[in-house]
């Protein structure tokens, strides 16, 4: 005699299929999950690094002009320029070809080593405050001080966002 089987015994085809058929469905699910993170993540990636290289030539532009003397400050034609105090050295920051350029050499050097420290500049604007604190887009002005107190630089981006920096500039002559 054989021995009866029990129907329970085994999966059926259709039982197969289905779970073949949500196993795909997960898959899918976590493909596309992946595929959107790595996406966000790239975007985040190039966003961040443009920020710290915006925060880069802000803390640059700072320090520089924290140490000028301020009675060599000129601001001609969208470029501003002066010595650095200590080290007999130039600054000149201006816009060329969509960029943040960083001047930096000798003062007697006439091909100072240029830097690019942001790309994507739509618009670069600089002031300069005199000792009366009014604020001039020319320097020297007509001021009659002719020292600076203040450097304002505004860069205006190509997605239409403007940050701007302020630096105070060291006084040898104020009051």
């Amino acid at each position: 005699m054989t021995a009866p089987h029990p129907r329970d015994a085994g999966i059926t085809l259709i039982e197969m299929l289905v779970a073949l058929i949500i196993f795909a469905m997960v898959g899918m699910a976590s493909f596309t999950t992946l595929d959107t993170i790595l996406k966000v993540r790239a975007r985040t990636d190039g966003r961040l690094e443009q920020i710290a290289r915006i925060d880069r030539a802000l803390l640059v532009f700072g320090r520089d002009w924290a140490q000028v003397d301020p009675l060599t400050v000129t601001l001609a034609e969208g470029s501003l320029r002066a010595d650095i105090s200590r080290e007999k050295s130039l600054r000149r920051y201006l816009l060329r070809d969509g960029a943040l350029i960083r001047e930096s050499g000798d003062t007697q050097t006439t091909d100072p080593l240029a830097q690019a420290l942001v790309y994507d500049v739509r618009d670069l604007r600089f002031e300069v405050m005199d000792l009366e604190r009014i604020w001039h887009e020319g320097w020297p002005s007509d001021s009659q001080f002719p020292q600076a107190r203040a450097v304002r630089m505004a860069l205006t981006f190509a997605s239409g966002e403007t940050l701007s920096r302020t630096v105070a500039l060291p006084q040898a002559l104020i009051e």
